[in-house]
């Protein structure tokens, strides 16, 4: 073969790879919209006659109360837990930004966890530290002879907005502490040399300049929060739900498909606008976000800041002790709790250490299974979810479509598991597990869509500009160009969704394969059937190949 035919084929198939990653861009976003579509207008009924239904049903004043009641407590759960995130994370950023402490490393390592261990996991860990039969009122009947009851808060609002709040606020610390140790210092030298005291110049200097990080990250955790399912469906008391977990009730148990797509609409309709407002803050700085990494600037040691007096040390080391103690008991306690529950069994009524649980769990075809099953089907939706972001952010790339790609990566985060896993079933009707790999890479792609994009960002236009010129058409530079460049960004892509697919049960819950089941779903059931050790075991197993695919993609991001 000579160079010339070579060329000539190398070419031919960049263009058929090409088309045929554009070809996937476009399916991808026909199992989107068509199943978001058809979970607004169940039974495939015309607009009118949805929005007539709709409009009929908010009428009534039964149902509106209703619809309004279960609306507000999603957000109050939603607000809550947010409150506690930032309560917590924002004077998390302050010190790993502006102080250096043993465990700082550590601190900053736990940005990950929300990312890299599924909130089923968070779950389960929350129940053996603060249930019935958790560690402290198994320590206080030990040694008191009668129980803390703490278990009445994990069962009620408190207890979700106090779990999910800590399960996220490492993505506060994390956004917000970037943003803080990018701060030019120079500003808050002179105000302190001019006598600004430290109160007037938090709110008057530092405060305004870390607004757009805030937003950055509370609005993300709030939808998080907003679409909470496991914790709500876990945790809350009797007589109290959410929206998301109102829909999966409608669909899954009492079929009333008319009821499920009115908050189906109601639900994707508020945080289709909060997303709006998300685009608004974070437009103007996207690229930088991938750019912001220096937490290698030497900082002042724990109560040595400039311009510290007696006072202020003293209560800088106060409010450090109370946050770090609250950090071992709210998160990092629940996380060693999942790890020694899953060494634990029941002799006689008494809990005993030993690897049982894990002998019960190697020994059952099933878990082996669900075992094999979620690693063809993360890896399958971590490849696709890979694929899909680099040929949708070299586009963007090419063409300069930024504004509003910016915007179309935000749309997945508007739309919950249930309704997305609902509109599947409605369009579909029978699932496979090739369904849920499409419509989980529907779905979780804006997940490292952003970090190929801010990678891609970083790439001078002048050196985009020659590329176009001196290859053969934009394939060309794509393949040759835009993927060696970007190829560190591509792992924590694939890291970033393979974690999440494995960490999900919304989708196969609404799904119902027949004879399927995921290590997830497999925990999930082990926790309903009262077999909680066993549950923790099994919880513990995915969180190790979770974190360790996260990690390995982290450690090949800095090489």
């Amino acid at each position: 073969m000579t160079d010339i035919q070579r060329k000539n084929c190398i070419g031919a198939l960049e263009k058929t790879a090409g088309v045929m990653a554009i070809v996937f861009v476009f399916a991808i976003a026909l199992v989107f919209f068509v199943p978001l579509a058809a979970s607004f207008f169940p039974q495939l009924a015309g607009v009118k006659q949805t929005v007539s239904l709709f409009a009929k049903q908010l009428s009534s004043g039964e149902r509106f109360l209703h619809s309004l009641k279960i609306t507000l407590f999603t957000l109050k759960i939603a607000l809550g837990s947010t409150l506690v995130a930032f309560c917590v994370g924002f004077p998390a950023a302050f010190f790993t930004a502006r102080r250096s402490f043993w465990g700082r490393k550590f601190l900053l390592g736990l940005s990950t966890v929300p990312l890299s261990i599924p909130v089923l996991i968070a779950a389960l860990g929350y129940v053996s530290i603060f249930g019935l039969s958790g560690f402290f009122n198994s320590l206080s009947t030990n040694i008191f002879g009668s129980e803390l009851k703490i278990y009445k808060i994990l069962y009620s609002q408190w207890g979700i907005m106090i779990a999910q709040g800590f399960y996220n606020f490492p993505l506060v610390m994390s956004i917000v502490g970037n943003a803080w140790q990018n701060l030019p210092e120079d500003e808050e030298y002179a105000a302190r040399i001019l006598g600004a005291n430290p109160v007037k110049l938090f709110f008057s200097v530092t405060l305004p300049k870390l607004i757009p990080s805030l937003a950055s990250s509370i609005i993300p955790v709030f939808l998080f929060c907003f679409f909470s399912f496991m914790m709500v469906l876990l945790f809350s008391a009797p007589g109290t739900s959410t929206l998301e977990v109102e829909i999966y009730q409608a669909v899954k148990n009492t079929l009333d498909l008319k009821t499920a797509s009115s908050l189906a609409v109601l639900e994707t309709t508020t945080a289709f606008a909060i997303v709006i407002l998300y685009s608004v803050v974070t437009g103007s700085r996207f690229k930088q976000e991938g750019e912001m990494q220096n937490y290698n600037k030497e900082q002042p040691s724990l109560c040595n800041g400039s311009f510290e007096t007696t006072g202020t040390k003293i209560i800088e080391a106060v409010c450090f002790g109370i946050l770090i103690l609250l950090i071992f008991i709210f998160f990092i306690l629940p996380l060693l709790g999942i790890v020694f529950s899953g060494f634990t069994f029941r002799v006689n009524g008494e809990l005993v250490p030993g690897i049982n649980q894990y002998k019960t769990l190697f020994l059952s075809s099933k878990f082996w299974k669900s075992l094999g099953t979620t690693i063809c089907i993360s890896t399958l939706t971590g490849l696709l979810c890979t694929v899909f972001s680099f040929t949708l952010a070299s586009l963007v790339r090419l063409y300069s479509f930024n504004k509003f790609f910016h915007l179309v990566s935000l749309l997945p985060m508007a739309v919950s598991s249930i309704v997305m896993g609902w509109g599947i079933t409605l369009v579909f009707g029978r699932s496979s597990w090739i369904v849920l790999v499409l419509v989980q890479t529907a779905l979780f792609w804006p997940l490292g869509y952003r970090q190929i994009q801010a990678q891609l960002d970083t790439l001078e236009t002048s050196v985009v500009n020659a590329s176009k010129i001196l290859s053969n058409g934009n394939m060309d530079v794509a393949l040759r160009i835009f993927l060696p460049y970007c190829s560190r960004s591509l792992f924590s892509c694939f890291a970033f969704c393979f974690a999440f697919s494995a960490g999900d049960t919304s989708f196969p819950l609404i799904l119902s394969i027949p004879d399927f089941s995921t290590l997830s779903l497999y925990t999930y059931r082990l926790a309903g059937s009262y077999r909680f050790q066993t549950s923790c075991a099994s919880g513990t197993i995915l969180a190790i190949i979770c974190y360790t695919v996260f990690s390995l993609s982290q450690i090949r991001s800095v090489r």
